[in-house]
């Protein structure tokens, strides 16, 4: 393979995609809408906490209406009339003024029949449901509770309740014990395997438009002319690879500084403890609960994990970007693409329901053999990752995972060079087969 053209085609390749303004777009839109997406719930939620909502109670039992607390979204009053029937409620209710949003009806059989009604114009909120059922289960446990009458039965079953917490611990080589989190670990592989998935899945469709696009303009049969097709193949697969690889660093940037401004905004907007009014606590995090995530996080051996990442993610995009350039080249046109894609795409998604279901169970033999399968185990494997697993076990994932990859580039290759050039005719699996032939 000629050193020279190899690189004057995997330079053209990345230029002629970063270039365009849809990469652009795409690389400033995605990092914004990600913190749009953390930051616009937020936002709307400090919104919706300044209306709030009334709400009257029609508490027939006298008991049960002044238990309902209410929050920053809905505030309870105790309605002057008792009157439950939905005809009376429906004039009291356009009689009040258009700021009532529902009107609760707590009836006298409540303590038999454990069941309210909420009367509104519109469909009821599920705040509101939720509010309502947590207050007055509360409410109607402490009244079941004294009506047996056992003194201190009330302070007996409070202090019957008692919630266990699991702590995790591993064992080092020396015999030290860290801090682990089966949590911690399921979200960092369930988030790698993720990224795979979709990196693998968003460039080998990249590199596949491509290929179609060189064909339809015939920009190819004069690339042709001057170098080989695997050259020329691989070329498009690495400069494509160089492209995610400056896509992916300029997320991290913009990412990273996005978070760093946005979490010195909130410091800079949270009020100071001495400031506050008195008798309102601070929503932080307990000190406990940091202390806690932050030692899980740091029992993680990040440098093995990330190393591996690279390692299964340049792999798996090497095996999928081999057969999308093939596949790529025996069609004329992208919408012709889809019955060679399909297959292809149901592998990667089948990988991730694997991984997915391995996140409860690493080692079960599902998740150990699809570690092992090339096809797979770029994101099976970043599940199990996390768990600890063996060494012998990752060579031999990675072994077959470059060897496969090598041996589909080499296939994909004898497609690219019959395909490349065949117009007017839409290849099957048959005339593929017989082009490896």
């Amino acid at each position: 393979m000629n050193k020279s053209r190899f690189l004057l085609i995997m330079q053209r390749e990345y230029y002629s995609i970063v270039a365009k303004k849809s990469f652009i777009v795409s690389t400033l839109l995605v990092p914004l809408l990600v913190l749009c997406i953390g930051v616009v719930p937020v936002v709307l939620s400090e919104l919706s906490s300044a209306d709030v909502r009334q709400v009257a109670v029609v508490d027939e039992t006298g008991r049960y209406g002044k238990e309902l607390k209410g929050n920053d979204e809905f505030q309870f009053s105790i309605a002057g009339y008792q009157e439950s029937d939905s005809r009376n409620l429906r004039q009291k209710f356009n009689s009040d003024s258009t700021g009532l949003y529902a009107i609760v009806v707590i009836p006298k059989n409540v303590e038999t029949t454990n069941q309210v009604s909420v009367y509104s114009e519109k469909t009821v909120q599920p705040s509101l449901t939720r509010l309502l059922e947590e207050d007055l289960d509360r409410a109607l446990s402490a009244s079941k509770i004294a009506s047996y009458n056992i003194p201190e039965l009330d302070k007996i079953v409070k202090e019957s309740q008692v919630e266990v917490t699991v702590k995790g611990y591993t064992w080092s080589d020396n015999d030290e014990e860290q801090t682990s989190s089966t949590e911690i670990a399921m979200a960092v592989g369930i988030g790698l395997s993720f990224l795979t998935y979709m990196f693998v899945l968003m460039y080998g469709a990249m590199i596949m438009s491509s290929v179609v696009e060189d064909k339809t303009n015939r920009i190819v049969e004069v690339i042709v002319s001057s170098c080989r097709p695997m050259e020329l193949m691989l070329g498009k697969v690495v400069g494509v690879a160089f492209v995610g690889l400056t896509q992916i660093l300029i997320w991290a940037v913009l990412l990273g500084a996005g978070l760093l401004l946005l979490s010195l905004s909130g410091l800079a907007a949270a009020p100071a403890p001495e400031m506050m009014a008195p008798g309102v606590a601070a929503q932080a995090m307990p000190a406990g609960e940091f202390v806690e995530i932050m030692q899980g996080l740091l029992a993680v051996n990040w440098f093995q994990i990330l190393g591996v990442f690279v390692l299964y993610f340049i792999g798996g995009y090497l095996l999928y970007s081999a057969l999308f350039a093939g596949f790529g080249s025996a069609v004329d046109q992208q919408s012709d693409a889809s019955q060679f894609m399909t297959p292809v795409m149901l592998i990667i998604v089948f990988a991730l329901m694997i991984g997915q279901a391995c996140m409860e169970s690493p080692d079960s033999t599902l998740g150990v053999v699809c570690s092992y399968v090339p096809f797979t185990s770029p994101i099976v494997m970043m599940v199990r990752l996390p768990y600890d697993v063996p060494f012998w076990e990752v060579a031999l994932s990675i072994l077959l995972l470059y060897a496969t990859a090598g041996v589909c580039i080499w296939l994909a290759a004898r497609i690219y060079r019959r395909g490349i050039l065949m117009y007017g005719h839409k290849a099957s699996y048959k005339d593929l087969l017989r082009w490896l032939r």
